[in-house]
């Protein structure tokens, strides 16, 4: 290796988001780097430097992230590129190597990720936590809705500077019913949550803003755009829903009841959405919503103990679990797992581990829920072992898992 990782130096950041934004085919954007920074700490970034020249970046944003019934501290990977001219050269290998073993320094017991390609980070000790629809599609025709007994509130379209005010209550509110979300700062909220739009995409609105209020609060909120198009002098246009949340199913209901009512379109995308969305249990025919489903939350689990002591689960018991780690070995060990609806204490033990968790599958049986945890425990009792290059220890979190917002960026 002829290269150092390091972070990089103040002078040294357009060179850093270039090699991100040449590894996924974009000419760099300085508004996006400064909005970017924003948000992100310096001292997070890894650079890959070959004689002063960047040509590879990874970072780590500082979250709190939802798990059943808790929260954990969490590196939020990013920014992961490599320059096409220096691939094969064991660039990407050195930069998680170094930026796992920062994050276990920082005491973040795991690390979460989008990924642009599924099967990169198996390697370095990711697996899948959590999946969504990456889009649902529903013709407007065929968006009659059962309704909901609980349906409520008033939607009002909002200000951009109400929006932002309004709607990191709802935000949290959700993220402590639904794994997989994390906390959003007031820049992350600014930049990404709630962007500045200073012109139209081509076709598109800007962004609309909608607010669901009842009772002087507000319960839920939409951020969607709208295309207008015509065929035949009928309107053929579409709603683009890019966030919809309510802090309850009533509240969600009567959102999505505004969303199919708005004028001139004939269809409305949705994405990211939930595996449990609201909208397949109210409409009359939900077979003719169309869904991709897809990968979407990947985790790294650095530290099992407090990972595993982080989250709440339905019963009481006791389980020992041997975990194995392939990369960097931070996850390794054997655990004793007491738990129940009121906490749960994991301490490494030397006593006999069974179930053992393999490679592919390390916590799952403990953080699984249902018939799916039952059947890794299954096979983690009958000592099998997942497959794949490296050791995987993911994080699962409960089905369905991700909402509308997700984490970060492909990484």
């Amino acid at each position: 290796m002829t290269f150092e990782v390091r972070a990089p130096e103040q002078e040294e950041l357009a060179a850093f988001f270039s090699v991100n934004s040449i590894a996924f085919g974009r000419q760099l954007n300085p508004e996006r780097v400064e909005g970017g920074m924003r948000f992100a700490e310096r001292e997070r970034l890894l650079g890959a430097f070959d004689d002063g020249r960047c040509i590879g970046s990874a970072g780590a944003f500082r979250f709190d992230l939802s798990v059943p019934g808790g929260s954990l501290s969490c590196a939020g990977v990013t920014w992961v590129g490599v320059l096409p001219t220096d691939r094969r050269r064991g660039v990407l290998t050195a930069l998680m190597t170094e930026q796992l073993r920062r994050v276990r320094a920082w005491g973040e017991p795991i690390a979460a990720l989008w990924a642009s390609e599924a099967p990169i980070y198996g390697r370095f000790g990711y697996g899948l936590a959590t999946e969504h629809f990456d889009e649902v599609r529903l013709a407007r025709v065929h968006g009659r809705l059962r309704g909901h007994p609980a349906a409520r509130g008033k939607p009002r379209l909002v200000t951009r500077e109400e929006a932002l005010a309004a709607w990191p209550a709802v935000w949290e509110a959700v993220r402590g019913q639904r794994a997989g979300l994390h906390t959003r700062s007031a820049a992350w909220w600014e930049e990404r949550g709630v962007p500045a739009q200073e012109r139209e995409e081509p076709g598109w609105s800007k962004d609309f803003f909608v607010s669901l209020e009842a009772d002087g609060a507000t319960i839920g909120y939409a951020r969607y755009r709208v295309r207008g198009e015509w065929e035949h002098g009928l309107p053929a246009g579409e709603v683009a829903v890019h966030e919809l949340l309510g802090i309850d199913g009533g509240a969600e209901a009567a959102l999505w009841e505004y969303i199919l009512g708005v004028d001139l379109v004939d269809r409305v995308t949705a994405y990211r959405r939930p595996l449990d969305e609201t909208l397949l249990h109210l409409l009359e025919d939900p077979r003719r919503a169309v869904r991709r489903p897809s990968d979407a939350l990947f985790c790294r689990v650095l530290d099992p103990a407090a990972a595993l002591e982080g989250r709440r689960y339905a019963g009481e018991g006791r389980l020992v679990l041997e975990v194995a780690d392939d990369f960097g070995g931070y996850a390794a060990g054997r655990f004793a797992l007491e738990a129940g609806p009121g906490g749960a204490r994991c301490r490494a033990t030397g006593g006999s581990g069974r179930p053992r968790a393999g490679r592919g599958r390390a916590g799952q049986p403990a953080l699984r829920a249902g018939e799916r945890a039952r059947a890794l425990a299954g096979r983690a009792h009958r000592g099998q072992r997942g497959g794949g290059a490296g050791g995987r220890c993911a994080l699962p979190l409960a089905a369905g898992a991700v909402g509308a917002g997700g984490l970060v960026g492909p990484g």
